[in-house]
């Protein structure tokens, strides 16, 4: 007897997330990365200084306490691109766990717009919450995302399981919003 359609299609999604799994276990670097030294490291001091540096170009050149008042708006007012780290060169996996078919190329899309680098858009385990995955020393990477793309509710470090090799791991969950 032959499988119908249905039984297929259940058994090729099967067959790509066992793949999906053991490819992204084999692919990932050593464990010994698994410190947060990195997040307190150069890309930290360089976002300071690009916040700074945003502010005293903006503000008038006659007034000192402008880059005081920088960050109290900045806190209190919806985040801008100045205000944000910047995107560009930060690698993103986008990950769908809601199982809506096309949801991943579509957010993916948003994402490589926002110039992040978009490096794959994949199907996930299904998972009802919308977060980002961080890997070591690119906390503040996840968290300018979150921002940009309010529906990914939360921020936590990578799972083991995730490749080191992508920065952010975005994965789509039940909860996201428009889908």
């Amino acid at each position: 007897m032959r499988p119908g359609p249905t039984a297929r299609a259940a058994l090729v999604l099967a067959s790509f997330l066992v793949l999906f799994v053991l490819v992204d276990r084999l692919s990932s670097p050593g464990r010994a990365d698994r410190g947060t030294a990195g997040a307190t490291g150069p890309r930290a001091t360089t976002t300071t200084r690009a916040q700074t540096s945003t502010a005293e170009t903006t503000a008038p050149s006659t007034t000192a306490p402008s880059t005081t008042a920088a960050p109290t708006t900045a806190t209190t007012t919806a985040p801008t691109g100045s205000t944000l780290r910047p995107a560009r060169g930060v690698k993103v996996q986008v990950l769908n766990g809601a199982y809506v078919a096309g949801v991943a190329t579509r957010v993916a899309g948003r994402v490589r717009r926002a110039g992040y680098d978009v490096v794959a858009a994949n199907t996930a385990l299904v998972t009802p919450v919308s977060r980002v995955y961080y890997t070591p020393g690119h906390r503040a990477d996840a968290e300018a995302f979150r921002r940009r793309f309010p529906g990914f509710r939360e921020v936590d470090p990578a799972p083991p399981s995730l490749s080191r090799e992508v920065d952010l791991h975005a994965v789509i969950g039940r909860d996201y919003p428009g889908i």
